[in-house]
């Protein structure tokens, strides 16, 4: 999200904190006050949804007891790849900042090490709102690899915009294969969505450069240097773009991928695949909202909803509320809630942690 000047500076004075600082544990994290109200929230959410679409507990479960596991199995191991994609793309980007780096004495870390980096991250992001897991991330790279944090965070913040352009396209192009030209309301104000992060990320990088004598006057001098390091590492990011697209793409391609193989589990192979495209990503949008943990509530929300609309609009033959609702448990179980389990066993035995 783009920032005032005062916030942008309190932005940095918070970089600059962690530059120096010990950070809080994510037991600590997990355990105050905001971050179980952001878990009620999700769970409040999901509540009325089920309340809402008058959904049968039971039915629901005897459709997942009865879907394909080898299917589902494939599809937890494509989601999974995402990982070694996505680290293959941060690595990019940081070497577009290398002079950076080694100026600083900062050393190059492979693609396993940054995947596992990525792992935690993602995991962070399942147990604490705000998406402050890319901080999380942030700070482990500073941690092993002597890295500055205020660069990487400026890394971050570039593929993060990358991510949304990348998506809201995508999107873009799903809905018109999908409606046409009649596109429901409610699939409209997700497109708005969308249409906002994408500007507020343009603003970011137009006016970054020009805000910082402005920036700088409101800043305590001892931390020039980190808005300088902060903003290098955003808007020197953004080297060998078709790259960096192309590996974006691949990497929301697996993630529609896992959705496909989630409706196959269930026999529903009539499904339009614009539609699956469209739902895949609408839920990934979601997940970006900082209300609740990895957008717990509003991602589910937005699987059940796109899809009932399809089906009123005959591009999803054969679901229904529960298809909808047993879909939107099984693919939130492979990219929520698996992350949660994996991550309580890889977590505490991590040496990057």
């Amino acid at each position: 999200m783009t920032r005032a000047p005062a916030e942008e500076a309190e932005h940095v004075v918070e970089v600059a904190e962690v530059e120096t600082a010990t950070a809080p544990s994510l037991g600590q994290r997990f355990f105050n006050v905001r971050t179980l109200l952001s878990f009620g929230l999700g769970f409040a959410i999901l509540a009325f949804l089920f309340t809402r679409v008058q959904i049968d507990v039971g039915a629901i479960l005897d459709r997942v007891r009865q879907a394909n596991v080898f299917i589902l199995a494939v599809a937890l191991l494509v989601f999974y790849t995402t990982f070694p994609i996505r680290a293959v793309r941060w690595r990019r980007l940081l070497d577009n900042v290398e002079v950076s780096t080694h100026e600083e004495g900062g050393r190059r870390m492979g693609i396993p090490a940054l995947s596992e980096i990525m792992f935690l991250a993602w995991f962070a992001n399942c147990i604490v709102p705000a998406k402050l897991g890319d901080v999380y991330r942030a700070y482990l790279l500073k941690l092993n690899a002597g890295v500055s944090f205020s660069t990487t965070i400026g890394t971050i913040l570039a593929e993060r915009i990358i991510d949304v352009v990348v998506l809201f396209l995508l999107m873009l192009a799903a809905t018109g294969l999908s409606f046409g030209r009649a596109v429901p309301a409610e699939v409209l104000v997700l497109m708005q969505i969308g249409l906002v992060l994408v500007v507020l990320v343009v603003i970011v990088l137009t006016s970054m450069r020009r805000l910082r004598p402005l920036i700088e006057r409101v800043l305590p001098e001892r931390l020039h240097e980190q808005y300088a390091r902060f903003e290098h590492g955003t808007l020197n990011s953004f080297r060998g773009v078709p790259m960096l697209v192309f590996l974006s793409v691949a990497a929301w391609a697996a993630e529609v991928a896992r959705l496909y193989l989630v409706t196959l589990s269930l026999g529903l192979n009539g499904i339009a695949e614009s539609v699956i495209i469209f739902v895949a990503l609408a839920a990934a949008l979601m997940t970006t909202l900082p209300l609740t943990p990895a957008g717990l509530g509003f991602a589910e929300g937005a699987i059940v909803g796109v899809f009932l609309l399809a089906a009123n609009a005959g591009l999803a033959p054969g679901v229904d509320e529960h298809a909808a609702a047993s879909i939107a448990l099984l693919d939130r179980g492979i990219s929520y809630w698996s992350l949660i389990a994996i991550g309580l066993v890889v977590y505490p035995f991590s040496r990057k942690k």
